[in-house]
């Protein structure tokens, strides 16, 4: 008599493989999505500093959001987030110092202030 299939000791065999490796491979993902995030987080960051660099080279002061976008420097400057945070960054000035913060306040995300990041 010639069976064809498999038995159920070689099944109990697969999913316990396959157990192993999601149990190896989705803490590697998160590890590494987080690192996606935090490396977004710096270039929007990074983004916005460099467009406050310009805006001040043009108006010896510098701006919030809006006139990044209003002046055409940065047109985007609205709609750049965090992939962990809902809002938006909110840059922070005085005329002669700005900070960009991350939103999330996430110590890992870090923060520019004039241009000199924190991570």
């Amino acid at each position: 008599m010639n069976r064809k299939g498999f038995t159920l000791i070689e099944l109990m065999i697969v999913v316990v493989i396959i157990g192993i490796l999601s149990s190896i491979a989705i803490p590697k993902f998160t590890s590494v999505k987080e690192q996606a995030n935090e490396a977004s987080c710096r270039s929007n960051m990074h983004a916005l500093a460099n467009a406050e660099a310009i805006y001040y080279a043009y108006n010896s002061t510098y701006g919030l959001v809006g006139n990044l976008e209003t002046s055409g420097i940065l047109a985007n400057a609205a709609i750049l987030r965090c992939p962990k945070a809902v809002l938006g960054y909110a840059i922070t000035h005085n005329g002669d110092n700005y900070a960009v913060p991350c939103p999330n306040a996430d110590p890992n995300h870090g923060s520019i202030a004039d241009g000199i990041a924190s991570w």
